[in-house]
């Protein structure tokens, strides 16, 4: 399972990262150098919430030449996705695997590419569905995540649908 920047910092600064190798015990959790660079960034900029995921077994994946050319073909009409999303993305099309991903212009990227993602509101669901949490548990959650990160998490009555 790959991983973008945002959904790793919700769960980040929260203290729940630890909910992705409880939800994913068997999977490899991953992020791309780019992604591992922009929570580097903001690690540099005095954000220690993300010491977690630094901390985690999270393995940081590079591009071959042949997906590093084709990142360098469609950075340039792909302006809306950041170096991270773009990156992830084309790796998970090449290897087969699923993205996690709250942006809406990444997700529809991966639709047009074929790409299963699961956001936030997927990845509450899974917690639930696979009883990682429970309903009071996963609403905690969900309010600690719209707090910290100063957000609305849509569709949330999905979780328990």
């Amino acid at each position: 399972m790959m991983f973008d920047t945002d959904i790793l910092s919700m769960l980040a600064k929260i203290g729940r990262v630890d909910l992705l190798r409880k939800l994913f015990p068997e999977s490899s959790l991953m992020i791309t150098f780019e992604v591992y660079n922009e929570l580097l960034r903001a690690k540099e900029a005095g954000y220690d919430f993300i010491d977690p995921i630094l901390n985690q077994e999270f393995e940081v994946v590079h591009l071959d030449p042949a997906l590093i050319e084709e990142y360098e073909q469609k950075k340039e009409n792909l302006k809306n996705l950041h170096a991270g999303e773009l990156t992830s993305i084309l790796f998970c099309k090449n290897a087969g695997m699923d993205f996690a991903t709250n942006d809406t212009r990444a997700k529809r990227f991966c639709k047009e590419n074929g790409i299963e993602w699961l956001d936030i509101v997927d990845i509450l669901r899974l917690c639930y569905l696979k009883q990682v949490l429970d309903r009071k548990e996963i609403e905690k959650v969900t309010r600690d995540i719209e707090e910290a990160d100063r957000t609305r998490i849509a569709r949330k009555e999905r979780i328990f649908a």
